[in-house]
């Protein structure tokens, strides 16, 4: 995670709307949003640009700056940090299961829906799915339970004469280590037994996993109450 002065920079330039257009601010009112001086404001927008955080273009009236898709990705982390941090213990809701075999077909509509992966949920996805079989009756429990909180919905689109559907999705963290998210398709071969999950990185790998190894998926709320 980047340092703290650094995503609380992005966070105050979000919040003054440098999200989905580019908003107008001096350095000058940069520093008394963060409370510093605007020596120290102009460094870190001058870092955050050189990272690739925001782009920034220099105006009469100040700056024309805007989060890239890389500055929005790490603020997304950090509420996923912590949305997970301030979740009572004992509501977390914790699914487990046993990793097994996948029909072959996670990679095809992993990559299909990539793009509106990497927007909705802050990562662009390894290529294929962890596949996880439901094992007790409190995970199936779990499962709805899951079911009963917010979700993020990735729309559905059509291509080349072919519908795909809704994605329903819930961020997960996967034997309390990696981040990633349930993905629930309109669509499936796949029974209510088995979940599929998604990542950056190849869980199996990542996690050094192998078929019929437990796994633990931490559910993160979207939003707390």
């Amino acid at each position: 995670m980047i340092a703290p002065d650094i995503w609380f920079t992005l966070y105050v330039l979000a919040h003054e709307g440098a999200v989905h257009k580019r908003a107008v601010l001096t350095t000058r009112k940069l520093g008394n949003l963060l409370g510093v001086s605007q020596q120290t404001a102009s460094r870190r927008v001058t870092y955050c640009a050189e990272e690739g955080y925001v782009s920034r273009v220099h105006t009469a009236n100040g700056m024309l700056i805007q989060l890239s898709r890389k500055g929005v990705k790490e603020l997304k982390k950090v509420m996923s940090g912590l949305e997970l941090a301030l979740v009572p213990r004992e509501e977390e809701i914790v699914i487990a299961g046993r990793v097994v075999h996948g029909l072959g077909e996670g990679a095809y509509y992993v990559d299909a829906y990539s793009p509106r992966f990497h927007e909705s949920l802050g990562f662009e996805p390894f290529s294929g799915t962890l596949n996880v079989k439901i094992v007790d009756d409190d995970s199936r429990s779990a499962i709805n339970r899951m079911k009963q909180t917010p979700p993020l919905i990735v729309p559905g689109f059509t291509h080349e004469g072919r519908s795909f559907g809704d994605v329903v999705c819930y961020r997960v963290r996967v034997n309390q280590k990696v981040d990633g998210a349930v993905v629930i398709a309109q669509r499936t071969h796949h029974g209510q037994e088995i979940l599929e999950i998604i990542s950056e990185v190849n869980l199996r790998s990542k996690l050094k996993l192998k078929d019929n190894d437990l796994v633990t998926l931490t559910i993160v709320p979207l939003h707390m109450a």
